[in-house]
């Protein structure tokens, strides 16, 4: 950790849901001693996770108004403290990210930019998404993977509606159906071509096996990495 300069604290947006959250915190602990040298305390990240219990306004759009009164009271809230970034630990979050960002001059670090950025140093051209509906409806990834010259494989609509009620499940702490259910889905994903899969929502990681046949893209990995990255000034900016 010598001659490491740190940078401002890192104020992350999370409890969409909470368990995805608090895996995000223990990640970044971890990669912080094992890839960033963290031994003593003060060289581990100081971060602050705001744990938000935004309604489910993806499938209760009648709920949209209050929860994204919520989200932008908590960026603003955040950008009182001397944030070098900010983050979404949630990937259905960032169809509200244009919307967030007017309300603070901290940069968010992207969760779908960083993925895919991964995808493609590591020369992926067709990958599988599972994700929420509402994320693969966006088509907030399929859009910045072509930009980067990479096909998008994503479920059908009632396979996405299945992938809402495995999500809320795990949600629930329904972790082993969930388990279950999600490898069938990604090996009719596999069937199609894919040389990898993207786990495009935060708690998917919670339940989807490492030791899958195809590599495996953990959209918390990748989003922990990205911002100890920044912290550290371990790299160019993300």
């Amino acid at each position: 950790m010598k001659n490491i300069t740190k940078n401002e604290p890192i104020g992350i947006l999370g409890g969409m849901g909470p368990d995805a959250s608090a895996r995000l915190y223990q990640v970044m602990i971890n990669m912080a001693r094992d890839e960033f040298g963290a031994r003593q305390n003060e060289e581990y990240p100081e971060l602050v996770i705001y744990s938000i219990p935004v309604p489910d306004f993806i499938s209760d759009m009648s709920r949209s108004e209050e929860a994204m009164f919520m989200l932008k009271q908590r960026v603003r809230n955040l950008s009182n403290l001397p944030m070098s970034c900010m983050a979404l630990a949630c990937n259905t979050a960032h169809t509200t990210l244009v919307d967030l960002e007017q309300e603070t001059r901290v940069p968010f670090v992207s969760i779908i930019e960083a993925v895919a950025s991964e995808a493609s140093r590591l020369r992926y051209t067709r990958v599988g998404l599972l994700a929420s509906p509402a994320t693969i409806y966006s088509g907030a990834y399929q859009n910045v993977l072509r930009d980067k010259g990479i096909d998008t494989v994503v479920p059908s609509h009632e396979v996405a509606e299945e992938l809402g009620a495995i999500i809320g499940g795990i949600v629930a702490g329904e972790f082993k159906p969930a388990k279950k259910k999600l490898l069938v889905i990604a090996d009719g994903l596999k069937k199609k071509g894919c040389e990898a899969l993207i786990l495009g929502c935060t708690e998917l990681p919670l339940v989807f096996p490492k030791n899958y046949s195809l590599p495996v893209l953990d959209c918390v990995e990748i989003l922990a990495r990205a911002l100890l990255k920044r912290y550290y000034n371990f790299m160019e900016k993300v």
